[in-house]
């Protein structure tokens, strides 16, 4: 028997369980699309959502499927190649064991010519077993190669478990089988027909050629589709392999930004250089320390200034004068994006010196605060892997979300000491208005369910200038320019249309009585919509072409 075959044999038998997985999956999600249609749950989705949704699934099941088979294919191929080829040699070097002798009479065996090679999936250990023949009482018996002589477990009488005997005659192709029990007397005959065994062997392998015209059609038919090229495979196992990174990096972004750390980091004062010499300046020289000095300062990732300041009192001995300017700085420090670098402060006859070091990034401040509390990011990601998707988009894109997943917990934990909402830290940067969309600082910013909105905006709701549901749902009501951008009116016509009535404006109004936005609810301004219909859509196609030349739109 031949174990093993060439290795293009192997390459058709891993692609073929690949298209297999592949169709087993498509044949799942359209199963799952066909619920989905008659589902109560779901009553909410159009048949399109539906089915966008099941072939987005789809997608990204099939993406990792064809990428997770790829990276497995060769290590599988060279495993399945190197356990026939184990067979094969075992088989075709196994040496005859010699010197076997007959268990019955005693008398040499001889080998017949017949081997076997013996295993089972329950115990996969390869014996080679060969057929010997008694040249007295022309016994036959396997015989392992180690020179252990099978031994043939005893057919049983079913009613007394005692050894039965077994006689056979045949008669053409008509064999008869003959059990008797010597114990109990119990008998029973069986006649196997040949005949039918050559008819069942026969349509078993016209079953085998039909499987294997059908397995060669679904090899033809979809292996280009699921089953990658080395150029496609490499670029999905790295976009796999991107993936997981991604993933991790979320959950880390996630976990910063939802801790005590980052509560910490955003109520820090950020100072400028001008502002740290003032402060610095007043907390020394109440400490008897003068002429605060800042150097020329070196810009890096982080700003670092080199500073020098003298000791006052003369009779401070240096380990107190150090020490004690140590203390002042980091106190004075604390609350702000400004530290002492490496607490070093060196002192020559009262004249002090060292470094401090200036944080901007908001990563950067949220590092600083968990060095302050002791935490340390749990990475579980390789750092080599780390290191080489680590500016991967999807993994930048992680690192935003993560990020945003992160601060939104914790808003939403505050809502539950302030529900109806609250201004953001002024560390937390500046934003865009939902409503207005100018930007704003963190401390005049409004957060809560509905999103975030300016100062202005979340007076001029509470005050009920505009109802809150504008804030998530932009199809009852448009913007200004809107008018313009989206129904070609002019801003001399829309003035004429707000004095003549035909238009309802709400004017949004700062505390001084100014108006700085004009929204327009749909509700109120049926009969213009009713005149005046939207442009359509600008349709944008782009068009390019694949590696085989193949058109591609978008």
């Amino acid at each position: 028997m031949d174990y093993l075959k060439d290795e293009q044999h192997y390459i058709d038998r891993y692609d073929l369980h690949t298209i297999e997985e592949g169709l087993s999956i498509i044949k799942m999600f359209r199963e799952v699309y066909r619920k989905s249609l008659t589902s109560k749950e779901l009553t909410h989705l159009s048949k399109e959502e539906k089915l966008r949704s099941a072939n987005l699934m789809l997608g990204q099941h099939l993406f990792v499927l064809k990428g997770k088979r790829f990276q497995d294919k060769q290590e599988t191929i060279q495993k399945w190649m190197e356990e026939d080829k184990l067979k094969q040699d075992k088989q075709d070097y196994t040496p005859v064991p010699e010197g076997i002798h007959c268990p019955l009479c005693n008398a040499s065996m001889s080998f017949n010519s017949t081997k076997h090679l013996d295993y089972t999936y329950d115990d996969p250990t390869l014996r080679m077993m060969f057929l010997f023949k008694c040249s007295k009482c022309e016994k036959q018996q396997w015989v392992y190669d180690d020179g252990e002589i099978r031994v043939s477990k005893p057919d049983l009488c079913p009613k007394c478990k005692k050894e039965i005997n077994i006689k056979a005659t045949r008669k053409g192709k008509v064999i008869t089988w003959k059990y008797k029990c010597k114990s109990c007397g119990y008998t029973k005959i069986e006649i196997d027909d040949l005949t039918k065994h050559d008819e069942e062997h026969k349509k078993w392998q016209e079953e085998q050629k039909k499987k294997e015209d059908e397995n060669k059609k679904l090899l033809e038919k979809y292996r280009a589709e699921f089953c990658l090229s080395d150029k496609e495979g490499k670029e999905h196992v790295e976009t796999l392999e991107a993936m997981e990174v991604a993933n991790e990096v979320h959950e880390e972004e996630k976990q910063k930004y939802d801790s005590s750390a980052y509560r910490t980091a955003v109520q820090l004062k950020q100072l400028n250089i001008h502002e740290l010499e003032k402060l610095l300046t007043e907390a020394t020289e109440k400490e008897k320390y003068v002429k605060l000095t800042l150097e020329k300062p070196e810009m890096g990732q982080q700003v670092t200034i080199p500073f020098s300041v003298l000791d006052a009192v003369s009779t401070r001995k240096q380990n107190l004068s150090e020490d004690t300017l140590k203390k002042l700085i980091k106190d004075t420090l604390e609350k702000t994006n400004w530290r002492l670098i490496n607490d070093d402060v060196s002192y020559r006859l009262g004249y002090l010196s060292g470094r401090l070091k200036g944080y901007e990034r908001e990563e950067d401040l949220v590092k600083l605060s968990e060095k302050k509390q002791g935490q340390k990011p749990k990475s579980k990601i390789d750092s080599e892997k780390r290191a080489k998707y680590n500016y991967h988009n999807l993994v930048q894109l992680a690192r935003i979300t993560g990020k945003h997943a992160g601060i939104e917990a914790v808003r939403k934990r505050r809502l539950g000491k302030e529900p109806d909402g609250f201004f953001l830290e002024s560390g937390e940067g500046s934003y865009t208005c939902g409503i207005c969309h100018e930007q704003t600082p963190g401390e005049r910013t409004w957060w809560d369910l509905n999103g975030i909105r300016c100062a202005d905006c979340q007076r001029n709701m509470k005050e009920g200038v505009f109802p809150p549901e504008i804030c998530k749902n932009d199809d009852i009501w448009i913007r200004e320019w809107q008018l313009y951008g989206d129904y070609s009116i002019h801003s001399a016509t829309r003035k004429k249309l707000i004095r003549e009535g035909k238009l309802h404006p709400r004017e949004l109004k700062r505390q001084d009585g100014t108006v700085y936005n004009t929204i327009f609810l749909v509700s109120e301004n049926q009969e213009f919509f009713k005149k005046y219909s939207k442009k359509p859509a600008m349709k944008i196609e782009w068009k390019m072409k694949d590696d085989k030349g193949n058109e591609i739109k978008f």
